[in-house]
């Protein structure tokens, strides 16, 4: 829980919901739960630390001993790819990272901001004349599932229908969003949802992780683990059906919000994770030498963020313990987690793009590629859309898509 000031005294909140006022339209209240943030992490953070460099050191001794050159080379291995496709995808997400930063610059504008700080990220702009209540997500949800296809509509009124989604923020619960295959086709979702559509894009993500269960469910239990940079296939799937839908179904007035939106959360995954991978990076390479400090950890991500975000936000109000928000750096097997989901997400695209070009073609090899994802590397599974995920055209052409949405909204953020 946090502490956070409040017109009326202190308030103690859960971290979930205090992460959650970084969508407030109120500055003064997304900057006091900031604030109020940052003083809880540092009041934890040298246990955390000490959490970090034992992860961080084990996984060094085992790569030692188990004969490989790098961290990296591991979670490479674990996640079907290669360097030459991660070399690729990140060399092709760095020259995109110019486009970014005018999106936040037109973002800073229209807020009337000479920069944005880090509690400014997800400050709604524009103005929406719907809200997004949870039942309205649902129903959205169903509909646009169906335009795809009946079985993932009916999979998304199944998880809705039988209560497989745990929703509400509240003390106790952990942030962020999450899906587990249970038992079958069943699968169980944790968000903590947040009245805007960017809560419906979340939910819609989830709901295709359990869309990507049902598919698997068929497999035997070794050809069920799927890596997690192909588990991302059909989540960015879905939400990218969900925004799509989104902007061209509303009113000119809502346009700037519903791209906002979908442009904030291409920023977490492009800019933010490219910031992620330098930082736990540079901790491998310093790591390797000796413990690092709590103040270490911080200045290797300040860095790692001012490298990616550049001058489109205050380097002075970034976000140092970034590195305690994320629970994946804090397990063994879930090094360089970060990569993985910009893979997942541009290749959504990719394939979205294909469904766009082809629908009926599309629907018909979907299921099976989703039902084979633990059977081949990420190369084979991606040729069967004719896709070349080695090549950096690739990616740029995924990141295309995303520059139409910066430019769209940099259009719409001038008249």
């Amino acid at each position: 829980t946090v502490q956070v000031a409040a017109a009326d005294g202190v308030e103690t909140l859960p971290m979930s919901v205090v992460r959650n006022r970084a969508f407030e339209p109120d500055r003064a209240v997304r900057r006091r739960a900031y604030m109020a943030e940052l003083e809880a992490w540092q009041g934890v953070a040298v246990p955390l630390a000490a959490a970090l460099n034992g992860i961080k050191g084990e996984d060094l001794a085992l790569m030692v001993r188990r004969g490989w050159e790098s961290p990296l080379d591991v979670a490479l291995f674990n996640n079907h790819l290669d360097r030459p496709t991660l070399e690729a995808m990140m060399e092709a997400a760095r020259a995109s990272l110019p486009s970014f930063q005018r999106y936040l610059r037109a973002k800073a504008r229209l807020l009337k901001l000479p920069t944005l700080a880090w509690y400014d990220i997800e400050a709604p702009v524009g103005t929406s004349t719907r809200a997004w209540a949870f039942a309205d997500a649902r129903e959205f949800i169903l509909e646009q599932f169906g335009t795809f296809s009946p079985r993932l509509r009916g999979l998304a009124e199944r998880a809705f229908v039988e209560h497989w989604i745990d929703a509400e923020p509240r003390e106790g619960k952990m942030g962020g969003g999450y899906c587990l295959d249970l038992l079958g086709e069943q699968s169980r979702i944790l968000v903590n949802y947040v009245p805007a559509f960017d809560g419906v894009s979340t939910l819609a993500h989830e709901l295709g992780h359990a869309y990507h269960n049902l598919n698997l469910a068929s497999r035997s239990p070794l050809l069920r683990a799927t890596p997690s940079a192909l588990a991302e296939t059909a989540s960015t799937f879905c939400e990218t059906i969900i925004r799509r839908a989104g902007l061209a179904r509303s009113p000119q007035s809502d346009q700037l919000s519903l791209l906002d939106a979908s442009l904030s959360g291409q920023c977490q995954v492009v800019v933010d994770i490219s910031s992620r991978f330098l930082f736990e990076s540079r901790v491998f390479d310093r790591r390797r030498a000796r413990d690092l400090s709590v103040e270490e950890l911080n200045q290797i991500m300040l860095q790692s963020q001012s490298d990616t975000y550049g001058d489109a936000l205050d380097q002075a109000q970034l976000h140092p313990f970034m590195w305690a928000v994320k629970g994946h750096y804090y397990s063994s097997w879930e090094s360089f987690y970060n990569f993985p989901y910009m893979f997942g997400q541009l290749f959504g695209l990719g394939l979205y793009a294909a469904y766009e070009a082809d629908p009926e073609r599309f629907v018909t090899g979907y299921d099976d590629l989703l039902a084979s994802t633990g059977m081949a590397d990420a190369v084979d599974v991606a040729a069967r859309f004719g896709c070349d995920v080695r090549s950096r055209s690739f990616w740029e052409q995924s990141l295309h898509l995303i520059a139409q949405d910066i430019h769209q909204f940099e259009r719409l953020a001038a008249s």
